[in-house]
């Protein structure tokens, strides 16, 4: 098969969104809702603040009060209350009154302005002010930051750290949430060596168990790992079976490939599964194999760590949060300016690892260095992905390229 012949990776992430799946909830305190997806709208319960408040330490009055006021002629008001915060006034004020007020105070009854310490001069009983003042001025009004009945968080987003802030400034105790799938992952290759042993003549050390276990874990997945098997047809295949039988997705690393000792489809096959397609047309990470075995779901990855994550984040991730729940299933993507020109020949898709620079109020893409299938280290500290069209031969710099960030992946 050429690779005309082969799925675009689009292709082949429809063919597995296309697959149906079905949801279990569970719902937990919110102090373990970090990274959770939510599964449900969530509306605003209260007002937030759910009273006028003062964002400074300063003086609660009337604001009509202060007209004429100056630094020469200043108005004197009479103090009648202090206002800590965490208290409630107690008087309302009349004319030419002012209440003393802490940050985060309510505003007394008749105050409709705020003005700081600093621009006053005071004594304990009275407060001088030397500016005329307009109504609201510095007043945090009721409901500002979220009102009662608001769309507040939509079901299918994932819990960050200001989304359980504005949990907590509601009073929700509880959500509910999507419960977390079983990924249940493994890697083949009898050259790889665990951290910690001696490398022997021949050998690597395995950098995609932790690599992967952690993208899954990031995405938030439940990841049940069954570590490191070697080229063994049969030791392959039960640990296939056992993966599948346990977990609600299986994805592997190594043995994606049509080489004697790439066994990953076959086990597949064996079992009597389904095979979906072998191939798509881009580079790297177009070796990636998905199959179905008993309703469920089988990727298996290229070894070489590049081709892998890009392999998955291209064609699988859409795929993956679906499972997860997310409510948006691509990562966002926009046009970049190319930087520097490109003359490599891209016959298929080819996606480029690199960052952003912003000059002139335009955004240019600037290529890492280390584009090769095992190169590992380009990833780090890697901002976006860009995609150079299949059938291109060159590009000029000056031209625009399309860019996925890739903040979600990692």
């Amino acid at each position: 098969m050429t690779y005309q012949d082969q799925l675009s990776p689009d292709q082949g992430s429809q063919i597995l969104l296309d697959f149906p799946w079905t949801y279990d909830l569970e719902e937990i305190h919110i102090k373990q809702g970090l990274g959770r997806i939510l599964a449900e709208d969530v509306v605003a319960r209260i007002d937030v603040p759910s009273f006028d408040k003062s964002p400074y330490d300063g003086y609660a009055l009337k604001a009509e009060n202060t007209k004429g006021a100056s630094k020469d002629q200043p108005i004197a008001f009479e103090i009648i209350e202090e206002i800590p915060a965490g208290a409630f006034p107690k008087k309302a004020l009349g004319d030419f009154q002012a209440a003393k007020i802490l940050t985060g105070s309510a505003l007394p009854q008749g105050a409709n302005c705020i003005i700081k310490f600093e621009a006053t001069d005071f004594t304990e009983r009275e407060v001088f002010i030397k500016e005329e003042v307009t109504a609201n001025s510095n007043v945090v009004t009721k409901g500002e930051s979220m009102k009662k009945g608001q769309l507040l968080l939509e079901k299918g987003s994932r819990l960050d750290s200001p989304s359980l802030g504005v949990l907590a400034s509601q009073g929700i105790e509880k959500i509910s949430v999507y419960k977390k799938p079983k990924l249940g992952f493994f890697l083949s290759g009898s050259e790889l060596k665990e951290v910690g042993q001696d490398l022997e003549p021949g050998q690597i050390y395995d950098s995609n168990h932790l690599t992967f276990v952690s993208i899954f874990k990031t995405m938030g997945f439940d990841v049940k790992s069954y570590g490191l098997v070697p080229d063994d047809f049969d030791q392959i295949v039960a640990l296939t079976q056992r993966a599948v039988d346990e977990c609600d997705l299986v994805v592997t690393t190594g043995g994606a490939s049509v080489g004697d000792y790439d066994y990953s489809s076959r086990a597949v096959e064996i079992l009597g599964g389904q095979i979906l397609f072998t191939r798509t047309a881009m580079k790297p990470g177009g070796s990636l194999v998905a199959s179905r075995l008993k309703d469920k779901t089988v990727l298996n990855l290229s070894g070489n760590p590049a081709s892998a994550i890009l392999g998955l984040f291209r064609v699988c991730l859409p795929y993956l949060k679906k499972l997860l729940g997310y409510k948006d299933l691509y990562c966002p993507s926009f046009q970049a300016i190319l930087k520097e020109p490109m003359k490599k020949k891209s016959p298929r898709i080819r996606i480029l690892r690199g960052n952003l620079e912003y000059a002139g109020g335009k955004v240019y893409f600037v290529e890492k260095s280390g584009q090769g299938n095992g190169v590992l280290s380009s990833f780090v500290d890697c901002q976006v992905f860009a995609e150079v069209p299949a059938g291109t031969a060159y590009m000029e710099a000056g031209d625009l390229i399309k860019v996925y960030l890739v903040d979600q992946l990692f």
